[in-house]
């Protein structure tokens, strides 16, 4: 028998606040809206990721891993391989742990995302350098859309 204790929980568009990406973080306009936080039964937070034209974040590790799933325009993922990928809505990107890597808009277009982070230990991100404008038109250049 179920315990009465436990209940479903309806989380309210908005309730847990909405930012700016911090510039230390990401390059461009960025907005992220929490959709809802880690719990002792779901290791693993939701946020609502927007990125306007040529915005992106810096270079990144999560130690539990990250799933992307794109809701709205493209969405260019590379890693410290030199390899990038284009995410259209509907796409899912998995990022297994630890992966080196970095993910933002099309240079003429926005995108979004929602982000599944895993958490390890309370941790769920290492933050590492940005990504120049060079670098970032280098590595958007190197992957051809697919039609």
């Amino acid at each position: 028998m179920a315990s009465s204790l436990l209940a479903q929980e309806v989380i309210k568009e908005g309730s847990l606040g909405e930012f700016k990406g911090d510039s230390k973080y990401f390059s461009g306009n960025v907005k992220v809206k929490m959709l809802f936080k880690s719990d002792s039964y779901r290791p693993f937070s939701g946020a609502l990721v927007e990125f306007s034209p040529k915005a992106r974040s810096a270079w990144h590790k999560h130690p539990a891993g990250q799933t992307l799933i794109v809701t709205q325009g493209v969405i260019y993922t590379g890693t410290e391989n030199g390899i990038t990928q284009i995410a259209k809505k509907g796409d899912v990107i998995t990022c297994p742990p630890e992966v080196k890597h970095w993910h933002g808009a099309g240079v003429n277009q926005s995108g979004a995302h929602i982000a599944l982070t895993g958490e390890k230990d309370g941790q769920n991100v290492t933050w590492l350098e940005k990504l120049s404008d060079e670098e970032y038109e280098d590595f958007v250049k190197k992957v051809k859309p697919d039609m």
